[in-house]
């Protein structure tokens, strides 16, 4: 009887293990209708960032500015926490210049918070991206919420297109995501 109920539960586990695995690789429906209800730190102060360092500057890789929620911030390379405590970081694994620029910022809690405001934006509000070999303007054209291991809103792409990512507050596996093409 007793090795009867140890088959039995082992069986379970794995039953119980399989389910877990089979319901983290399948795409889940997110309720998008809910996005513009996300919010950031309630102590947000407005203002206006004004840590610009010059585009010669070899570890600047460039200036993003949204005028919609007055932002305007230097991009450096990576997206460690050494470098999203003072700046927009480039995420290293997207393209830098040609293709889908992936970038990331904090939201709050931070005393560089770049993406605070980054859910205000909606369909059709222009991103400018400013490089030393260009300034290209972007619309918006997307905005989800994704989960943190969901890569695919960052693989390259044919068109030039900026892809903005940040923390969700109180959605510790989640993240905002906008994306905007270039026009």
């Amino acid at each position: 009887m007793r090795k009867i109920l140890k088959y039995v539960l082992c069986i379970a586990i794995i039953v119980i293990l399989a389910l877990g695995a089979l319901y983290m690789n399948t795409d889940h429906e997110y309720d998008l209708t809910k996005v513009d209800e996300i919010t950031t730190d309630e102590n947000y102060i407005d203002i206006v960032y004004d840590k610009e360092e010059p585009i010669e500057d070899e570890t600047v890789l460039g200036i993003l500015t949204i005028d919609k929620i007055n932002l305007k911030a230097t991009v450096k390379e990576g997206s460690t926490q050494e470098v999203l405590r003072e700046y927009v970081g480039h995420i290293s694994e997207t393209a830098k210049y040609d293709g889908n620029i992936g970038l990331a910022a904090h939201n709050r809690l931070n005393k560089y918070s770049y993406f605070a405001r980054l859910n205000e934006l909606e369909k059709g509000d222009e991103v400018i991206y400013q490089t030393k070999f260009y300034t290209r303007k972007y619309r918006v054209i997307k905005k989800a919420v994704i989960y943190d291991t969901d890569w695919s809103y960052l693989e390259d792409t044919t068109n030039n297109r900026i892809t903005m990512i940040t923390c969700i507050k109180d959605r510790p596996n989640q993240r905002l995501c906008i994306q905007a093409v270039e026009i």
